[in-house]
């Protein structure tokens, strides 16, 4: 089994993170959610080296369990949790 250069995980890339915020922006998510989302993923999605840059799907299972064990801390609702995961996998 070797490793491939050109095996690249499928990554959610700053654009198409773009396009989900506008359309999680026309299902009732406010600014002020969506920067906060923005902020929980900036670290993987703006990675050092180029090959990393993007939300794979382990960093974005990470990032939802994360937001459901702290409702408290971003004020986002179980419910558009969900939907953002939605729009996040059709991403993917």
């Amino acid at each position: 089994m070797g490793i491939f250069f050109n095996d690249q995980k499928p990554r959610i890339t700053e654009t198409e993170f773009k396009k989900v915020r506008s359309r999680l922006y026309s299902k009732g998510f406010t600014t002020e959610q969506l920067d906060k989302i923005e902020s929980i993923f900036r670290g993987d999605m703006y990675e050092d080296k180029d090959s990393d840059k993007g939300i794979d799907e382990k960093e974005l299972d990470r990032a939802l369990a994360w937001m459901r064990d702290n409702t408290s801390t971003h004020n986002i609702s179980e419910q558009k949790i969900t939907v953002l995961e939605e729009e996040m996998r059709k991403a993917l």
